[in-house]
């Protein structure tokens, strides 16, 4: 392509689409490039983006991660940070590290060298932050965490220790985004004022009970409850869209005042398991909130316990209702016990209610006639079946 007429020579492409493309490529892939053409040759020095991979340095013979592929991952990052220009800041610093816990090794990489790592890019004032450790967790050093620029975070299998969201909120006040995969949180608080989208799922809280969440600014949340606890909400008054699964709560004080935290939404899915115990829900409305912007609901099988009580409920609380989704489960224990005196309900913008089920439920034909004696057609109801 370099010699031949008419065409675009890649050593002329400007420094600024070379640095786009860089930053979809990995930091090793980003210095290889460099070959290509003489004056790219220290470019990888500025580049914004850093992406670190270790997957990129185990050896071909092997299938594990071992201490050779340790010790190159290792020797890279220190050559990339030593030679690195130190002047320029990054945008993005993503960061991968397997490390292969069923071989009986003397780990070369440990919680004080990859804290090292990140502390450094932490200095570098990024963009957003991208942690992910398919090893032993990691337990955070957030007393780094001093980023004016930094607005998205996404760490898996992280611990974060006591006092980081003090930090967080307190060293990085533009932070408007945050991840959690399989994370552990040693805070009994979750709080930012400045948090806009939230995800928290399959992440641990080391004091077991409750752990409350507090971010009145978001507008997204997607959450699953603690395997060990539960999560009890603030009130988010910004909030539109969320998704919530709760796997058991402590008491129906906690079950509605998380419902309360969501009335605000437009898009509501909300799921309750309820694994320790049946949750008994008295028969009182001014309990419920209202959820005046609600448009669209998903609501999961827990609904039609107790004779449609909770679905009967959110009809009840939602005027403005346009479409809803049950999803309909094979299995169905039973998750809360209660009585609804009142089962009147007027949703008359409610045009569409869509039933995803297994084939042959037997439960399908009770929700069709609920709603058609609720004033629908049938054609209003769709069932959607699971292959």
């Amino acid at each position: 392509m370099e010699g031949s007429p008419g065409k675009i020579r890649l050593s002329t492409l400007p420094d600024d689409i070379v640095f786009r493309i860089m930053s979809f490529l990995t930091m090793r892939q980003a210095v290889r490039m460099c070959v290509l053409s003489r004056r790219w040759r220290n470019l990888w020095r500025t580049v914004p983006c850093i992406n670190a991979d270790i997957s990129e340095f185990k050896r071909r013979d092997t299938e594990h991660y071992d201490q050779e592929t340790e010790l190159a991952f290792k020797m890279f990052m220190e050559r990339l940070n030593e030679l690195r220009d130190p002047a320029p800041l990054i945008h993005t610093f993503r960061f991968r590290c397997i490390l292969d816990l069923n071989e009986e090794i003397n780990h070369i990489l440990d919680s004080e060298v990859i804290n090292g790592w990140i502390s450094h890019a932490v200095q570098k004032q990024p963009h957003f932050l991208d942690i992910v450790l398919l090893c032993d967790k990691l337990e955070l050093n957030h007393s780094a965490f001093n980023c004016r620029y930094l607005r998205r975070i996404e760490f898996t299998n992280v611990i974060l220790m006591q006092g980081f969201f003090k930090q967080l909120e307190m060293g990085c006040p533009a932070i408007r985004g945050l991840f959690l995969d399989e994370c552990s949180v040693e805070d009994v608080e979750i709080s930012s004022q400045t948090l806009k989208v939230l995800t928290i799922k399959n992440t641990h809280v080391s004091y077991g009970n409750k752990t409350t969440i507090s971010t009145p600014s978001v507008t997204y949340l997607k959450l699953w409850s603690p395997l060990n606890g539960t999560y009890v909400l603030n009130d988010m008054p910004l909030l539109v869209t969320s998704l919530l699964v709760l796997y058991h709560v402590q008491d129906s004080g906690d079950f509605f005042q998380n419902l309360r935290s969501l009335s605000a939404a437009k898009s509501l899915e909300f799921d309750y398991v309820g694994r320790r115990k049946k949750l008994t829900i008295e028969n009182n409305l001014q309990l419920y909130p209202k959820f005046n912007n609600l448009v669209s609901l998903t609501l999961g099988q827990w609904c039609l316990d107790a004779n449609f009580y909770g679905l009967t409920v959110f009809l009840q609380t939602s005027p403005k209702l346009e479409k809803l989704t049950l999803k309909l489960e094979k299995e169905k224990p039973q998750r809360i016990i209660g009585k609804l005196e009142d089962r009147s309900f007027t949703c008359e913008h409610l045009t569409r209610v869509e039933v995803v089920c297994s084939e042959d439920d037997p439960l399908v034909e009770d929700v069709v006639n609920f709603f058609v004696n609720s004033g629908l057609t049938s054609p209003q109801v769709h069932i959607i079946r699971r292959v």
